[in-house]
């Protein structure tokens, strides 16, 4: 289980800060497929996860769900809604059994005010995540739907013996809701590119053969 002072949010600050931004956290465990926060709830935390994946999510006018981003241990979320006063934006739920650490929204605010520094790793990470789905967006925005899926298996591989694998269990609903397409879409490019020899799935993880080509 990841420690709280490895985020990469404290790394840049003094030992002494740390120690006092860490007294004010508590940690909780939570089961698989826990609602950690709904969307349009009052802000309350800020959450640090320690251990698990969780996947922030939102939920369209027709009730279908798209998935907005998925949390691994060392990241945080909830600060948006503390630092403008605003109800959550989005909802969070538990991938697995996982392990949060949380900060009241009074603490947060009193560690604002008192650790410049604090607040400037705050403003810098978040300025990191910002950009990051600015080229996301423009990517997506520009794409068809393969190629969705295609910047989406890319982001998620990870390098293994040669091949690229994602080691995580994706239906062609969850692909669907990342992409922003119809599950019988996906499920059609997912056939082609299997019979072309570029992925095979498994239980629990995709391989990628070879180089998904650039458009189908």
């Amino acid at each position: 289980m990841m420690q709280l002072k490895n985020f990469e949010l404290f790394k840049q600050l003094d030992e002494e800060i740390v120690n006092d931004i860490l007294s004010h956290i508590h940690c909780r465990s939570f089961p698989k497929k826990t609602q950690i926060v709904t969307e349009g709830d009052d802000s309350h935390s800020l959450y640090f996860l320690l251990e698990g994946r969780v996947k922030i999510y939102l939920d369209d006018d027709t009730g279908k769900e798209i998935i907005m981003n998925i949390h691994e241990e060392g990241d945080f979320f909830g600060e948006l809604g503390l630092i403008k006063s605003i109800p959550r934006t989005a909802s969070v739920l538990t991938l697995e059994d996982s392990r949060l650490g949380i900060m009241p929204e009074a603490d947060f605010k009193r560690c604002i005010a008192n650790y410049p520094a604090f607040s400037m790793s705050l403003i810098e990470n978040l300025s990191s995540r910002l950009i990051e789905a600015t080229e996301t967006i423009r990517k997506l925005g520009l794409m068809d739907v393969y190629r969705r899926i295609a910047v989406t298996f890319l982001n998620l591989s990870e390098e293994e013996g040669g091949v690229r694998v994602i080691n995580e269990k994706l239906t062609q609903q969850n692909i669907a809701n990342r992409v922003g397409a119809s599950r019988e879409m996906v499920a059609r490019i997912l056939k082609d590119l299997r019979a072309g020899g570029y992925i095979s799935q498994e239980s629990n993880r995709i391989i990628l053969h070879k180089p998904l080509p650039h458009s189908w």
